[in-house]
């Protein structure tokens, strides 16, 4: 499973990133409603080459006027990422493995956009933050030299809320920059120790903009088969694709379809936001959200599903 880890890291490093169709950074305020969209066709494949006009976002089932819109036509430029890397430990481990997952960090952290920053998390039955949010290489290569022998049980959803907590901390914006806040998780996606309520951790990543991808590893226990894996505690959460994100399953023996495809959606997202009426932001209510694309057989995921505005007597 570690050196899972380290595919990982490495292959994110040529994570493209989004750019504002005009090339120029533009910033959001903050009354603005932001919602990460991806769209692709009954395949699977990603549809690109929307227009602003192709999409309609819905806030209680009223159609909103879209007053900002990017696309990833563009793969010259790096999207700013916050992202924290969620590591299930609860096997065992060499130091050899966590010696090369280290390497892999250091090489990885070299080639960032300044403006991204990423931390490590590694859980069993204990949650340790192995590094808080960075892009000095250093202190990643110094947070993988913490990792000791693993074992024990599993506290998955536990560790998905401190990740989201901790992302919702990381401003939105670095330099001019808008961070997208992400989680990638690697796991079996089994949880045995935790009493995290699950809607609520999907209503705070949807508050909090963060999007959660999860690579899941084979259960050899079930099928033996990455392909035809069994359903985990995760899937039957439906955390990942109430935040737009997308479950990947491992392959041993090609890690790298698997590492392309997180790359690929990224890339491939789409940024719609939209102002609230005035009467709406400030009320303190929850406001389900819905994204619609005028073209047929689209299946359209979004990165929140709801939005908590604030009270006016805050």
């Amino acid at each position: 499973m570690k050196k899972f880890v380290i595919a990982i890291l490495i292959a994110l490093v040529t994570l493209p990133t989004l750019a504002a169709q005009d090339d120029k950074p533009i910033k959001l305020t903050a009354d603005l409603v932001a919602v990460e969209t991806t769209v692709t066709d009954k395949n699977g494949n990603f549809i690109r080459h929307l227009k602003k006009e192709d999409f309609v976002v819905y806030e209680d089932g009223e159609p909103q006027k879209l007053e900002f819109f990017e696309a990833s036509e563009k793969t010259e430029f790096t999207r700013a990422l916050a992202v924290v890397f969620a590591i299930d430990i609860s096997g065992s481990i060499t130091a050899e493995e966590t010696d090369r997952q280290r390497v892999a960090a250091e090489n990885f952290m070299k080639l960032v956009q300044t403006e991204s920053v990423f931390a490590v998390v590694a859980f069993n039955n204990e949650i340790r933050v192995l590094q808080d949010f960075t892009n000095d290489a250093k202190k990643i290569s110094q947070a993988f030299h913490k990792i000791k022998e693993g074992s024990g049980s599993t506290r998955l959803f536990a560790t998905l809320d401190r990740a989201v907590t901790m992302l919702k901390k990381v401003p939105h914006y670095r330099g001019n920059r808008r961070l997208r806040r992400v989680v990638v998780v690697v796991t079996d996606g089994y949880d045995n120790v935790d009493s995290t309520e699950q809607g609520a951790l999907i209503t705070r990543a949807n508050d909090a903009e963060v999007t959660i991808y999860s690579i899941t590893l084979p259960s050899y226990g079930a099928t033996g088969a990455a392909s035809n894996r069994i359903m985990t505690l995760l899937d039957v959460s439906r955390i990942i694709p109430m935040t737009g994100g997308a479950d990947f399953s491992a392959d041993a023996r090609d890690f790298t379809p698997v590492f392309k495809a997180i790359a690929e959606e990224i890339q491939a997202a789409y940024t719609l936001a939209y102002y609230p009426s005035e009467q709406r932001k400030r009320d303190g209510r929850t406001h389900q959200l819905r994204v619609e694309v005028k073209r047929g057989g689209a299946i359209v995921r979004a990165s929140r599903t709801s939005y908590q505005a604030v009270n006016r007597d805050q």
